[in-house]
Formats: structure tokens, C-alpha cells, sequence
């Protein structure tokens, strides 16, 4: 599988990347600083690093035709300000998805959050809390980020993690369709090496285009099978 990856050099797009290589998969990392991302991800028979701006769409279309799945794990800088009120996504998430559908890849894999948008109505009350209060203003971004891309829902497939930590992965993650979810209690809290493994399963499978994930090695109740 041939895999275009934005956000290659942030901490889960690393862990990300590596695990593709692992199973044998080519990955080109679309980034803006090439020195840096050789830096941190080394080198690779299989691993192609592009340079180029999220905002030139020649190149990133260049970098987009002939892949088979776009997997995009931007997040914003950790700061106050972000915290507080964020446009990142909405400016740079509606240019990528015309650009990378337009070249031809018809399964794009968005890391989302859990807490996002309709997914908080299965949330906890705390989880809600953390939503609506810490998260606010990076959550209210990526909402409306994807809005503006609602035209492109048929290629998308978001998977939304809980809180992310840097320890080691646990293994075991579960993946369930958001569709399908009646409440996820407590606030999940994930490794990002589990949330690779998830997007790399998510990735893995064009059907899955279309499709919102909960991403948890916790527990979630399932609704009851409509008769």
C-alpha cells in the first residue's frame, strides 16, 4: 500500500510512519522542513520525505497522485492561544481534500479526537467537561474544519482517539465504528503507539472510507441491534 502522510514528523505521525514501514508498506511524508524529518525519521528504502507548504497545491498534488490512501495526523501547537481559539484546521483541512481527492486518493484517514462534534453525545459527563472547557477551542476548530469538507465525506474515514499520552503502547486497541457506540465511560485515555496501530488498520482497508471510528483500549457500550 502506497501512503501519503501529512503531520509526518509530530509525535504519532512518527510512530505512525514506522509501523507502516514495518509491514512493508511505502510511505511518502509530505513536510515542510525535509532536514528535519530525516532527522527524526530516518531513512528507508521504502520511505520517500517530500518538502513542501500544506498551501501549494502543485506539490501536494505531485506528492498525492499514485497513493492509495492520505493519512493526516496535523494537530496544532499545544499553546494557550491554540487552547483558546484555532483556525488551523479550518484553513488548511478543505484546500488539502480538494487538492488530494482531485489527484486521485479515495480513502484519507483524519485524526480527529474523541469529544468532536457529534461524538461527544456518547461521552461521560467529565469527558464532557474537557470538551467543552479545555478543549473548546481546539475541538470548535476541527468541527467546523469539518463542515467545510462535508462534500468529501465519502473518502474520509476520522478516527477519534481519547486523551493521548507518550507511554508506551498497551497493545490491544479497539476500533469501533462511531455509528455504532452508545457511551464510552470515564475519560479514555490512549498511547499514541496504540493510535498508530488503529490508523494503520483504519488505513488498511478502503471499505472503511465514509466511516468514524472510536479509537479506545477501554470499554465501550455498543447500542442494541435494531430489529
Amino acid at each position: 500500500m502506497k501512503i501519503l502522510v501529512l503531520g509526518a514528523t509530530g509525535r504519532t505521525g512518527r510512530l505512525f510512519i514506522h509501523k507502516a514501514l514495518e509491514e512493508g508498506h511505502s510511505v511518502t511524508a509530505y513536510v515542510r522542513n525535509p532536514d528535519k524529518a530525516r532527522a527524526l525519521l530516518g531513512t528507508h528504502p521504502n520511505l520517500t520525505i517530500t518538502p513542501g507548504d500544506l498551501n501549494d497545491t502543485e506539490r501536494l498534488a505531485a506528492a498525492s497522485t499514485g497513493q492509495d490512501v492520505m493519512a493526516s495526523l496535523l494537530g496544532q501547537k499545544a499553546t494557550v492561544r491554540e487552547f483558546l481559539h484555532s483556525t488551523f484546521l479550518q484553513e488548511r483541512l478543505p484546500l488539502i481534500m480538494q487538492t488530494v481527492t482531485g489527484a486521485g486518493v479515495k480513502h484519507c484517514v483524519l485524526l480527529s479526537a474523541y469529544g468532536v462534534g457529534d461524538t461527544v453525545r456518547t461521552a461521560s459527563l467529565p469527558m464532557r467537561l474537557v470538551c467543552k472547557v479545555i478543549m473548546h477551542g481546539i475541538f470548535t476548530d476541527k468541527v467546523k474544519a469539518d463542515a467545510l469538507v462535508a462534500e468529501y465525506q465519502p473518502y474520509i474515514s476520522r478516527a477519534h482517539p481519547g486523551r493521548l499520552t507518550d507511554k508506551p503502547g498497551r497493545g490491544g486497541v479497539k476500533v469501533f465504528d462511531m455509528a455504532s457506540v452508545e457511551h464510552a465511560p470515564g475519560i479514555p485515555t490512549i498511547a499514541r503507539e496504540d493510535v498508530a496501530d488503529a490508523l494503520l488498520t483504519i488505513a488498511k482497508n478502503p471499505q472503511n472510507a465514509g466511516t468514524d471510528f472510536l479509537v479506545t483500549i477501554g470499554d465501550a457500550v455498543l447500542r442494541s441491534p435494531q430489529k
